[in-house]
């Protein structure tokens, strides 16, 4: 499993170094660390960030999101990239009546956010040498879905993956405990359940669906604008 990193007051940040690919090797240690939203860093946070070498910054909240919670790194240019995950223009074309499950959100997120899903891989794959962190708001899905795409293109199996992705659970949990504790309309209740869940198979379903209909995690990048030089450069990063 990835090493869980103490960031005060993050709660969902790990490396993602030691995770084995298919043909026997692993992610290089603090090449990747996955958190959720860096706003919540208090100035001891802030100095343990700088302190790690940590030359990107890919932020995946929303514009609107980012301007609420200011980012501590906002103001240098060379490290931090925010990258919306979410394309507002293609909002529209959402049919939230067919997504039922966390897993169809994200089926469905791959194919309207593949602009900026594309530009938030490329981001890490194009960063200076050193370590890239990548964060949305609680570290689960947008980014889930982004770090999913990379160690897949790495040779990262699946269900690896996905043990990895499950481990949000586990880091979210009194956060979650309090949500629920907030909503006391049972229909409601099951809604927020399955959103704030990360369980295995939902990261699956997605890998899946990338490997169905487009061939795999490189395929599905180059075929909307990550070039091969850039896929290279990406399994050149994360490997040890």
């Amino acid at each position: 499993m990835p090493i869980l990193l103490s960031w005060p007051d993050c709660r969902n940040v790990r490396d993602l170094g030691g995770l084995p690919t298919v043909d026997g090797g692993r992610i290089r240690e603090r090449a990747l660390i996955r958190a959720d939203s860096l706003e919540r860093l208090t100035a001891a946070g802030v100095d343990t960030v700088r302190g790690m070498g940590i030359v990107r910054i890919v932020d995946l909240r929303n514009l609107d999101e980012a301007a609420a919670a200011p980012h501590p790194f906002v103001t240098d240019e060379v490290l931090y990239r925010l990258i919306p995950l979410i394309d507002p223009a293609r909002e529209p074309e959402r049919d939230k009546s067919r997504e039922r499950t966390l897993a169809d959100i994200y089926r469905s997120s791959l194919v309207r956010n593949v602009k900026s899903i594309v530009e938030g891989v490329a981001a890490i794959a194009d960063a200076p040498e050193g370590t890239v962190v990548v964060h949305c708001f609680a570290g689960k899905d947008r980014t889930g879905m982004i770090v999913a795409l990379a160690l897949s293109v790495a040779g990262v199996a699946d269900e690896v993956i996905a043990q990895d992705y499950a481990a949000s659970d586990e880091c979210l949990q009194e956060w979650n405990r309090e949500i629920l504790a907030s909503i006391s309309d049972e229909s409601l209740r099951r809604k927020a359940i399955e959103r704030i869940s990360a369980r295995p198979e939902t990261m699956t379903s997605l890998l899946t669906f990338v490997r169905e209909r487009w061939g795999g995690a490189a395929e599905y990048l180059a075929a909307h604008g990550m070039s091969h030089g850039q896929l290279a450069l990406l399994r050149e990063r994360l490997l040890a």
